[in-house]
């Protein structure tokens, strides 16, 4: 399971619990549908940013976001050069600065793992002369994981929780209530990135064998071996229910590179139909989720995610 953010479980300095208007601020690799978005919108007020990444197509720069997954698969697979970029500190600065006018006397800020970009340190840059006080969390993982993470303190600060029982509470629930696990289609694009992490292993034997991924302290890790897609597939899903037992109440989200599930090959498919079998006895949470592009720029087209993760 994934772990979370720095720090000791003591009161840091600017951690209040009297804080009353508490406002949120998140990379765009935690992943949000619209309606969780406006849930987060709902709870703070409208005290919530989102600060986003780039990605570099050929030298031509795009926001997180703006560039549609399809065209960067389509981008990636005829052959571009791509690569990404954290948020600058001056990007944080702006975010905390409007969050400041909007009313907020403390900011939380949930970050991608800082094992895998720059954001965190840079979000922490940025705090040091903010003009109100600001705590950054290293999730020490990203996408549907982390957005499960941002709702639980929203709707904590919401409730009147304080910023120190806001991070505990986010701690827990990230190193606790969430996993995930990933198969990408080739490990060339981890590999470029410098994101490879623990698998770097298997690279030399990445022509024999088909990975299975997860994140261990926000490190890319490998899970198994196996020698067809389908195969890491159903590893992946083995794993993946083996965690959603354990934690009972659940949402599973099944990640795709491209712009939807139906655009994806058929293996995504049919690992969405396993576990919506699963989830329909269960009575779990099942959707669907696409990756953020800069995600996406270091796992490559037809990679295939599952994030399980608490209810929050």
């Amino acid at each position: 399971m994934s772990a979370a953010g720095r720090g000791t479980r003591g009161r840091r300095p600017g951690e209040d619990d009297t804080d009353s208007e508490i406002g949120l601020v998140v990379d765009s690799t935690v992943l949000l549908t619209e309606g969780e978005k406006q849930r987060i919108e709902a709870a703070l007020n409208g005290r919530f940013a989102v600060v986003p990444l780039s990605i570099i197509v050929d030298d031509v720069e795009h926001a997180d976001g703006h560039l549609a997954p399809s065209e960067l698969c389509a981008a990636m697979t005829a052959g571009a050069q791509v690569s990404t970029s954290m948020p600058t500190t001056t990007a944080f600065r702006e975010a905390y600065a409007e969050l400041r006018a909007r009313g907020c006397d403390h900011i939380l800020v949930l970050t991608l793992s800082a094992a895998l970009s720059g954001t965190y340190d840079s979000a922490v840059s940025a705090a040091k002369d903010a003009e109100v006080s600001v705590t950054v969390v290293d999730s020490r993982t990203t996408s549907a994981a982390a957005g499960g993470a941002a709702l639980l303190m929203a709707d904590g600060a919401a409730e009147g929780r304080g910023v120190a029982a806001l991070r505990a509470a986010g701690e827990d629930y990230l190193r606790e209530e969430t996993f995930v696990v990933f198969c990408p289609a080739t490990l060339e694009h981890l590999e470029r990135g410098g994101r490879i992490g623990r698998a770097a292993s298997l690279l030399g034997r990445a022509l024999s064998i088909v990975p299975v991924l997860g994140l261990t302290d926000g490190v890319v890790d490998s899970i198994a071996r196996v020698r067809t897609v389908r195969k890491a597939h159903a590893r992946m899903i083995t794993e993946s229910l083996t965690v959603a037992r354990s934690l009972a109440d659940c949402e599973i989200t099944v990640l795709v590179s491209e712009g939807s599930l139906d655009d994806a090959d058929g293996g995504a498919g049919a690992v969405h139909a396993e576990l919506e079998e699963a989830a329909r006895a269960e009575g779990w949470g099942l959707s669907a989720g696409v990756l953020s592009p800069v995600l996406t720029a270091h796992v490559g087209p037809g990679a295939v995610g599952i994030v399980v993760r608490g209810r929050s």
